[in-house]
């Protein structure tokens, strides 16, 4: 039965909408403990400012101008303010490719660490009153309980390319989704079509989540024969002045369909290149068969309103869009709708996750990305002239293949819907830390991948198969010393890590790239050893054992004697760790003579099974022994 009246009235008053939001933001669940902030580049005197209140008001933000030209201005400012969360509110010119790559980049710079400090998400509409309604939009889902809406899932591919969610091994299958409804524009089959999907375009309201993909251009969803390079007519040289003219249109589902849906609360993914840009297009070959052949060089061009494709579908009650702001390869929109029910985590950490995608594209590096020139010839990499990936200069690859660089986030970085639906069925990849030393660990890396559902593609290296895990590492863990791999059940291309510091934790991101085909099923291992610093117990010059440091019976119940010998009075400590640092107990602290000693350890029933550490300290020298309980 279709189900009529869910979205919220657009066009609210601006009196009723700010007296909503001043209503809403007194709700517990719109706050957070962590900093968050709002960012613009509106003035408090345009029509567009009331978004920017309404999203401050319930979120209880502080409000932050900036200059899109002067982002070293506003790095020093979030450098001093460290803040967690940021929606940036401003006009749909003022968002587009150059502007999304430099902000990601500026976001890494907060701290040390290369990968972004804060998770964001960007409000804007085609007008003031649809910026208004999208965040209206958000707080009218979060009032109603968004996360309690049945995961009814929609979704519609084209070009025969992509067909979402029909295998039985699907990770959605996990889920348990009260319903899922795909409507396909596929030119192979006679039954489906525009006409089609447009007389079941109802099919893709009353939904929790869109995949909508996977082939098409800021404009429209793709369908028609032939490609992107060998349509029917051919694709034309760029011409501005054909881009929208109806005469040189393709077949598909278009922008004006799209924005005449009623699609709340749904949070769309779209894996269609450059259908995130919202006014200004980067033009290059991936979308000539609607936008003409630069042959090479790149071109900008500014959409009408009534053309773009993202500020359509941001008016149809959506409360999230996830797309690129140029190109991709549908793979990462995969990998974003995984994460969404992988983690449980609002939506703007689920696109810090793509940012952190396109560091471990650096190879755990600042990313360095290339910021694009009118005119300027070879539009769209980040590589060197050859096209190919240089692990040597970690220098990203070519447009789509590097696309996750351009993914954008349309919406409240704190939104959370997804957040009972969630299933430790999905995970993919477990890493097992086994503790050697004070100062070194095994991190063994555990993938399974049971079909070509599940998305784990690095198009920025190899194009096969990523292992990819972020770690958080236990707090003895300080400076990696030294990582290497000991043991592997197959080959890999790259192996390497990267270590962040975020909401004062240590994450160690390890990324395996394998030969594997990415469209079979893949079973594999790989273990690592690294040494690093100890934060807990301080690395030893001389780690050789001076006193004849001893513990028996080990392993043991948690009951054992320890002994030693001093070749000299001195005073002496004995106490033991766990392998995280932390201090257990201290079995001894004083002055002893010299001659052997012992002392005893009486902790049966105390200490969980696991490893500990005796140390001894005698005058500033030190030995330290592994002691294993077991029950």
């Amino acid at each position: 039965m279709k189900l009529k009246n869910l979205k919220p009235m657009k066009n609210f008053t601006l009196i009723f909408s700010l007296a909503m939001t001043l209503i809403f933001s007194g709700n517990l669940k719109a706050q957070t403990d962590s900093v968050y902030i709002v960012l613009t580049n509106i003035s408090d005197v345009d029509p567009y400012y009331p978004a920017v209140e309404a999203i401050s008001n319930y979120r209880d933000a502080e409000i932050i101008q900036f200059d899109p030209a002067d982002l070293s201005s506003l790095l020093s400012t979030l450098q001093s303010i460290e803040p967690r969360y940021a929606a940036i509110v401003m006009k749909p010119i003022d968002i587009h490719i150059n502007f999304i790559r430099e902000f990601m980049m500026m976001s890494t710079n907060v701290d040390a660490d290369p990968f972004s400090d804060f998770s964001y998400g960007f409000i804007t509409g085609a007008t003031a009153g649809d910026a208004l309604d999208f965040v209206n939009n958000i707080i009218y889902a979060e009032a109603n309980n968004i996360e309690d809406f049945p995961l009814n899932v929609g979704g519609y591919a084209a070009s025969s390319v992509n067909v979402v969610y029909t295998s039985c091994y699907n990770y959605m299958d996990n889920l348990d989704p009260v319903d899922v409804d795909n409507i396909y524009l596929e030119t192979s089959d006679l039954s489906t079509g525009i006409n089609y999907f447009l007389d079941n375009a109802y099919r893709l309201e009353n939904k929790k989540i869109l995949d909508i993909g996977h082939n098409g251009d800021p404009h429209m969803l793709w369908l028609f024969e032939g490609g992107n390079m060998d349509p029917d007519p051919p694709v034309w040289d760029y011409d501005p002045a054909k881009i929208e003219d109806p005469a040189y249109g393709r077949v598909g589902l278009k922008s004006h369909h799209i924005g005449a849906m009623n699609l709340y609360p749904a949070v769309a993914f779209n894996g269609a290149c450059h259908a995130g840009e919202p006014k200004t297009v980067m033009v290059e070959g991936d979308i000539a068969a609607t936008f003409g052949e630069t042959n090479g060089y790149t071109k900008f061009y500014t959409m009408s309103d009534t053309f773009s494709f993202a500020l359509n579908i941001l008016k149809t009650g959506i409360t999230g869009y996830f797309a690129p702001c140029g190109a991709n390869n549908a793979n990462d929109q995969g990998e974003e709708v995984y994460n969404a029910f992988l983690y449980d985590e609002p939506l703007g950490d689920i696109h810090k996750r793509t940012n952190d995608g396109v560091v471990m594209g650096f190879l755990g590096n600042r990313p360095d990305l290339k910021i694009f020139v009118e005119d300027e010839w070879g539009y769209g990499c980040d590589v060197n002239p050859s096209g190919s990936f240089d692990p040597d200069e970690y220098s990203g690859a070519c447009y789509m293949l590097g696309g996750k660089a351009n993914r954008i986030y349309f919406g409240d970085p704190l939104f959370d819907p997804y957040k009972q639906n969630h299933s430790p069925l999905l995970e993919l990849t477990t890493a097992n830390l086994t503790p050697v030393s004070p100062t070194s660990m095994e991190i063994q890396l555990l993938f399974n991948k049971p079909d070509n559902y599940y998305p784990v593609w690095d198009k920025f290296h190899f194009g096969n198969t990523r292992i990819y895990k972020s770690i958080e590492l236990p707090s003895n863990v300080g400076e990696i010393l030294d990582f290497q791999v000991i043991a592997n059940s197959g080959p890999y291309d790259l192996a390497f890590y990267a270590v962040e510091l975020f909401e004062g934790k240590y994450y160690l991101h390890i990324e395996v790239d394998i030969p594997d085909d990415m469209y079979a099923a893949i079973n594999y291992d790989i273990t690592f050893l690294i040494n690093h610093v100890s934060t807990g117990i301080k690395p030893l010059a001389d780690e050789t054992n001076n006193f004849n440091l001893n513990v028996y019976p080990n392993p043991s119940n948690g009951n054992a004697v320890v002994s030693y010998d001093l070749f000299d009075k001195a005073d002496v400590s004995l106490k033991l760790f766990d392998v995280t640092g932390r201090e257990i107990n201290t079995l001894f602290s004083g002055a002893k003579n010299k001659g052997q000693h012992k002392a005893g350890l009486w902790m049966a029933g105390k200490l969980p099974e696991g490893i500990y550490y005796i140390v001894l300290d005698a005058d500033g020298e030190r030995s330290t022994q592994k002691i294993s309980v077991i029950k």
